[in-house]
């Protein structure tokens, strides 16, 4: 952590009191200060005693408590619910991505939570997104990363990965792939949008962010292709400007080098 960086105040409110101490302790090591709520009436009254850069919320399944925290945060602290993560469970209830869609929360799956949740958190905490109001986070719909494969085929995998992005009805078709250099990496991609098919993206600019900054740029082209090619880092996000008023984050998966294979390395 550079020195400097201003200490975030982040309140995490979840039933289980293990999952919490886990959330608490990973943002604590990236020197974040938490305090956490197990239940609706303890966030509330948290909240004012205190104020808080961010929200992590933990539903556990129980939609029915997630759905009050948020709308009580939407009565109270309007300006918390940009700066929410939800986490959610891989095949969990369908009403807590429901609720997470409807309010645009980002959302962490919780197999992914170590390699994602702060990554999330800090896309809220630039100061374009709090101050211009226009960013929102893409949430993930697929990675060919976990479609079942035979055994063995995985370990020959050559680094290629398809992942499938949505914001609203826009929706983010990506490519990522080895390039010829050994440490580069190639993304290429697509915006559409599913409301209006016919709709162009033309010099629409994309920015490809890592740890330090833009790491690499480009611009749509007509039906919103473009293609992005960059030195090899693990956390990386695409900032999409749709136009003025619409920014969109596409937080990626933490990245992996290429296995090459014997034969293609001998």
């Amino acid at each position: 952590m550079s020195t400097g960086r201003q200490r975030q105040r982040i309140l995490i409110v979840g039933e289980e009191p293990s999952a919490r101490d886990a959330m608490r302790i990973l943002l604590g090591s990236a020197g974040c200060e938490c305090t956490v709520a197990s239940n609706v009436q303890l966030t509330l009254a948290t909240m004012e005693q205190k104020n808080f850069d961010a929200v992590v919320l933990d539903p556990q399944s129980s939609s029915s408590q997630a759905a009050e925290v948020v709308s009580r945060i939407e009565e109270s602290h309007p300006n918390l619910l940009k700066r929410m993560v939800i986490i959610i469970d891989q095949g969990g209830d369908s009403q807590i991505k429901d609720l997470a869609e409807r309010y645009s929360i980002p959302n962490v799956q919780r197999k992914f939570l170590l390699q994602q949740l702060w990554g999330s958190l800090e896309l809220l905490f630039r100061p374009e997104v709090v101050f211009q109001d226009v960013t929102h986070a893409a949430r993930l719909i697929s990675d060919s990363f976990r479609d079942p494969l035979l055994v063995g085929v995985r370990g020959l995998h050559d680094g290629s990965r398809t992942l499938l992005y949505a914001a609203g009805s826009l929706r983010m078709d990506l490519l990522i792939e080895p390039a010829a250099s050994s440490n580069r990496l190639e993304l290429a991609g697509q915006i559409l949008d599913s409301a209006r098919p016919d709709r162009r993206f033309c010099g629409v600019p994309v920015t490809l962010r890592g740890w330090n900054g833009p790491v690499a740029q480009a611009a749509a082209e007509e039906f919103g292709d473009f293609r992005l090619e960059f030195n090899f880092e693990s956390n990386v996000s695409l900032e999409i400007k749709i136009d003025a008023t619409n920014c969109i984050t596409v937080p990626l998966p933490v990245l992996e080098r290429a296995r090459r294979s014997a034969v293609g390395s001998s």
